[in-house]
């Protein structure tokens, strides 16, 4: 870039294309009631893109108005690389799977945990549609486990998602007195820690084997809070996150596992 910014057409086009991108995506995902972070996350972004791309020549003479400005605005792009880097890092670390195998824990499986993932009209929603399919299961492998179904109420239902997820499963055929309800937690870390007090008033110690149903990009964060909860025989499976918000729960679950670290989560 020489001392002042120029007018390159071909950054302007890509703002702009990559802001399309990102505002039709999640405006579709907005109109299935999908208004998590990593939904309204990408669309502000890409709505600050298409602004961007829209009043450009405006953004370009002032940048060019001082050179400390386009100091900053060199450091704001690089920055935004480097964090773009660490993002493409992280997806690249999920996609690899990361489930542990029920034979490699020291005691019996004798609880599948299965953590929700959103309802809508006491429904579930497809992410989670996907973990209580691999549940069931794991269910019929392991006919001798309880399954303890764990999620509160989401914003505007009218049901929990422990009972969502029940109805689901037992009209899949599972026994009602299969099935354990924790449906007051609002977050995995709540997941865990108000599950293991049910598992315990049925008599289930944290050092029996313990499955934990979760999505494929969730299975390493849940994993390491259930550690910290006081779990010790572990395995995980992670279901499949359906393409439509794939790379919105990926995006979403990086900010997650950033501020688990940060608040001490595992």
């Amino acid at each position: 870039m020489s001392n002042t910014l120029s007018d390159k057409s071909p950054f302007v086009f890509l703002c702009f294309f990559v802001g399309v991108i990102l505002v039709v995506d999640t405006s579709i995902l907005m109109t299935r009631h999908n208004f998590g972070f990593g939904v309204t996350f990408p669309f502000c972004v890409g709505i600050a893109l298409l602004g961007m791309a829209w009043q450009w020549q405006k953004l370009h003479d002032w940048l060019n108005q001082k050179k400390r400005r386009q100091l900053l605005w060199k450091l704001l792009w690089t920055g935004t690389a480097i964090w773009l880097s660490t993002v493409a890092a992280f997806f690249y670390f999920i996609q690899a799977g990361h489930d542990i195998d029920i034979q490699t824990i020291r005691q019996p499986v004798r609880t599948i945990l299965v953590l929700g993932g959103g309802t809508r009209n006491c429904l579930p929603r497809p992410t989670l549609a996907e973990r209580l399919d691999l549940a069931f299961e794991w269910a019929q492998r392991l006919p001798d486990t309880k399954l303890v179904v764990s999620g509160g109420q989401d914003p505007g239902e009218q049901c929990t998602e422990a009972q969502v997820m029940a109805n689901y499963l037992h009209q899949r055929g599972l026994p009602e007195n299969r099935l354990l309800q924790e449906g007051m937690s609002t977050n995995t870390f709540e997941n865990l820690t108000f599950s293991k007090k049910i598992m315990s008033e049925h008599g289930i110690n944290t050092t029996d084997g313990l499955l934990i149903i979760t999505s494929d990009f969730h299975s390493v964060r849940s994993r390491q809070i259930a550690l910290k909860a006081g779990f010790n025989n572990l395995a995980s499976a992670g279901a499949e996150t359906p393409l439509s918000v794939r790379y919105n729960s990926w995006l979403r679950e990086y900010f997650s596992f950033v501020r688990g670290w940060i608040v001490g989560d595992y």
